[in-house]
């Protein structure tokens, strides 16, 4: 199985995330003075927070290795879960207005981050108008994965639902290089249950008959992809003519 990974200690030039991270579109010096202000924090172990709902807004967080789930709770003490980050992804964006964390992060598996203190970023972004243009895009894919997963909610059904979600993961292995069809996941399926709206014990059928279907296997922590066609129609997608 392929777990995602990142070297901690390579530079923004290095990394093998650069192609979906901050540096997409930048040139090689424009990456190295960017590389200059990037905090390379302490790696996270399971259960540990990035950052808790009322924490002080300071800087982004670009995912190195590992996976965060990103969660809040509803007025009536429900968890809400906002989503799964994976390598390349930049989380911290939720807090630009009112300059507070208003949702809590915390590590499902090991993780490492890169921490961009959002001033230094701000002051470079000035200066490279194209380090700007990505700030711009991160915040834009912000809010199109939170209406998405709104309307997914609203038109899909549980089995489609817990399908899309998988399919989702593939595409962003794919897009990240890695292998797609056989890799470990972390994220619990209780919280995939909160994710989508459902009961645990809905995700557990739907996923027995994925795997009677010969469509997906997740079993603990590993995802196998038999057949991504039916996956992607069972997702909710149209037949390809």
């Amino acid at each position: 199985m392929t777990e995602i990974k990142s070297a901690f200690n390579a530079s923004c030039r290095n990394c093998g995330l650069q192609k979906v991270c901050f540096p997409t579109g930048l040139v090689k010096s424009d990456i190295d003075r960017l590389d200059q202000i990037v905090e390379r924090k302490s790696p996270l172990k399971k259960g540990q927070f990035l950052f808790q709902a009322g924490d002080r807004f300071t800087s982004l967080f670009a995912i190195r290795a590992g996976v965060i789930k990103l969660y809040s709770y509803s007025d009536s003490g429900d968890e809400v879960i906002h989503g799964f980050y994976l390598p390349g992804d930049v989380l911290g964006v939720d807090a630009l207005a009112s300059k507070k964390h208003c949702m809590s992060a915390i590590a499902i598996d090991s993780v490492s981050v890169c921490a961009l203190p959002f001033e230094q970023l701000t002051d470079l972004s000035l200066q490279i108008p194209s380090l700007n243009q990505q700030i711009m895009m991160v915040m834009s894919k912000e809010v199109n994965e939170g209406r998405s997963h709104s309307e997914m909610l609203i038109k899909r059904n549980a089995d489609q639902r817990v399908a899309q979600f998988i399919w989702s993961m593939v595409e962003r292995y794919r897009m990240r290089g890695y292998v797609y069809d056989e890799f470990r996941l972390s994220i619990l399926h209780r919280d995939v249950a909160v994710h989508l709206g459902l009961t645990p014990e809905t995700v557990s059928r739907i996923l027995a008959k994925l795997h009677l279907e010969n469509i997906v296997t997740w079993k603990k922590k590993e995802v196998t992809v038999h057949n991504e066609g039916a996956l992607k129609i069972a997702a909710g997608a149209r037949r390809e003519l």
